[in-house]
């Protein structure tokens, strides 16, 4: 059988490849891995710049671990595409609109929040406080009204002493209780105290009572001292007011124009007169020291008194007349701290300016202290 002829395959239009020309190398044929590709060389015929899936894979030779590719056949990751929702103005304006209104609220309730914290921690502290200062006013008016009682009874035995000293008796049993009694009132009292929440009258009331406790408090030891101190003095005294005593004397001689009168204590006074001793008679002579020596003084009789044996003749002295001449110390002392007690205590009425006692101060003071402290109940 005679044998078919085959037909005869044209590969290069199967494959739809073109003879280069010669000298030109294959566009299959890569170049070398890290040098760039020449210039002028045709892109293959099939590749499509905008095709990313004609784009042929990237070449590496496997033969060497660090060689490269090129940038441009590096492969594209593929970004997700964007789903875009496509809403109405009116529902934008809704949105915007319940947003501005949730931050409002949201300001607006931080805004109360912080002011209710400060205003309600605010007004419990201003109510502790105030509550302290009732409480206060309430202690306040307790202890000044004792004061006060205090205060009454040193009057009161301050009364009882004048008038022992008035009868001539020296006030023993009420110098006893001047030791005893003591105003407890000070400026410890206040120290301390919630007085700032009073109005300022108030306070300065409560300063000035205390002040004038204190005063009260040293003039009644003052007073105490002169009368423990000078017990026998004032108590001779008191006695002399019925059984007076020659305390003084004078003598006469010769002054620069004529006689004159020299002052001598006694050296012991004696009795004016002894109502029981029918026969008393004054003392006849005196003995006067001078210095180291002593003179023997006779009592002037009659006669002229600058005249005699050479030496002076004593005259005594009236003693009612004494006190206005020479008064005694301890008693003006005396009639000046009782004076002062008496100020402190019940006040001075001078007619233009009348100055308050500690008593009616305290008075005053307990009436608005106990008005406060009815609140705490």
């Amino acid at each position: 059988m005679a044998e078919e002829k085959k037909p005869k395959i044209d590969l290069k239009a199967r494959l739809g490849k073109k003879t280069m020309a010669a000298g030109s190398a294959p566009s299959a044929v890569p170049p070398p891995v890290g040098i760039p590709k020449p210039m002028g060389v045709p892109a293959p015929p099939f590749a499509t710049p905008s095709s990313p899936s004609n784009k042929p894979a990237p070449r590496v030779d496997t033969s060497d671990p660090y060689a490269a590719i090129e940038a441009d056949q590096a492969p594209v990751r593929a970004e997700p595409q964007a789903i875009k929702v496509e809403m109405s103005e009116e529902v934008v304006a809704a949105q915007k609109k319940g947003k501005l209104r949730l931050v409002v609220i949201g300001v607006v309730g931080a805004a109360v929040g912080a002011l209710l914290g400060f205003t309600i921690g605010d007004r419990l502290a201003r109510n502790e406080g105030a509550k302290a200062a009732i409480g206060d006013a309430a202690r306040l008016a307790k202890e000044i009204e004792d004061a006060n009682a205090q205060a009454s009874q040193l009057a009161d035995v301050l009364q009882s002493a004048g008038s022992k000293l008035g009868s001539n008796k020296f006030p023993a049993e009420e110098v006893t209780k001047l030791g005893e009694l003591r105003l407890a009132f000070s400026g410890a009292n206040l120290a301390g105290s919630n007085i700032g929440r009073f109005k300022a009258t108030l306070v300065t009331q409560l300063v000035e009572y205390s002040s004038r406790a204190q005063e009260a408090n040293d003039q009644k030891e003052t007073l105490q001292a002169i009368l423990s101190g000078s017990k026998k003095g004032i108590t001779e005294l008191l006695e002399e007011k019925t059984k007076p005593k020659v305390h003084w004397s004078v003598y006469f001689q010769g002054g620069p124009r004529g006689p004159w009168a020299v002052m001598q204590p006694l050296p012991a006074p004696f009795d004016v007169n002894v109502k029981d001793k029918k026969d008393y008679a004054w003392p006849k002579e005196f003995e006067i020291k001078d210095g180291q020596k002593t003179y023997k003084l006779k009592r002037y009789t009659g006669g002229d008194p600058t005249k005699g044996s050479g030496d002076p003749q004593i005259v005594p002295v009236d003693p009612s007349s004494q006190g206005d001449v020479c008064p005694n110390d301890t008693m003006i002392k005396l009639r000046r701290e009782v004076s002062n007690m008496q100020k402190i205590l019940k006040g001075e009425n001078t007619g233009t300016d009348d100055k308050p006692g500690l008593i009616q101060t305290g008075d005053a003071l307990v009436e608005q202290l106990k008005a406060l402290g009815a609140h705490a109940e």
